[in-house]
């Protein structure tokens, strides 16, 4: 029996450290998936002014995210990693009386950097718990009403910082990304307004992870 369990031990060790990348070490991990978004202090005004207005408020929007990240192992529990991911984002009101479908999509192209804290490698190889900060560079915006689209990229600024957080795992170099981007810029560019856009989204992305 004790015989047993020492080889178990030895086995469960040696999975383990196979999992765990080395010091020094490098890979590239592509990744696709889909995000949930939506702007803060974004409504609207469907009926009514001021105290008797009617209002409607953001809600959350599908969209996706698609790129690539580069990681390096700096010490046995922690790696560094940055990348560059697309991600179209926006909101949707979905349907206003006398204004029909209303939403909003935005793309962005993303640089992550972030710090990937492995909690315990030997005992949980592959787990990982992440943050750091993004820089978002916006593409493009279109606004949708009632199946008619329009550039409104004026309204927006082009920046946006945000702060990402989440945790992934990785098992057989297949990896599954959960994250949440929290907004600090403010994308609004309207004049005369003292409106806060912030973006806040949820990713979840799979990917492959290529050794250097």
């Amino acid at each position: 029996m004790k015989r047993t369990v020492l080889i178990l031990a030895l086995m469960a060790a040696g999975l383990g450290a196979q999992a765990q990348h080395e010091v020094g070490t490098w890979s590239v991990t592509p990744r696709v998936g889909v995000n949930l978004s939506k702007l803060s202090d974004h409504e609207v005004i469907y009926e009514g002014l001021e105290s008797n207005a009617k209002t409607a408020k953001a809600k959350y929007k599908w969209g996706m995210t698609a790129g690539a990240e580069a990681e390096y192992q700096a010490w046995p529990q922690v790696a560094v990693s940055a990348g560059v991911l697309y991600s179209n984002e926006g909101y949707t009101y979905g349907k206003i009386p006398d204004t029909g479908e209303l939403s909003q999509t935005l793309h962005f192209v993303n640089i992550p950097l972030l710090l990937n804290f492995y909690i315990e490698p030997n005992l949980l190889p592959g787990l990982a718990l992440k943050a750091g900060v993004q820089m978002g560079f916006l593409a493009k915006a279109t606004r949708h009403i009632d199946g008619t689209a329009d550039d409104n990229k004026n309204e927006y600024n082009t920046a946006n910082v945000s702060i990402p957080a989440g945790i992934s795992y990785t098992y057989k170099g297949f990896t599954a990304d959960f994250r949440y981007n929290i907004g600090v810029s403010n994308l609004c560019k309207v004049p005369d307004t003292n409106w806060k856009w912030r973006t806040g989204s949820f990713w979840l992305t799979l990917g492959y992870q290529f050794m250097l």
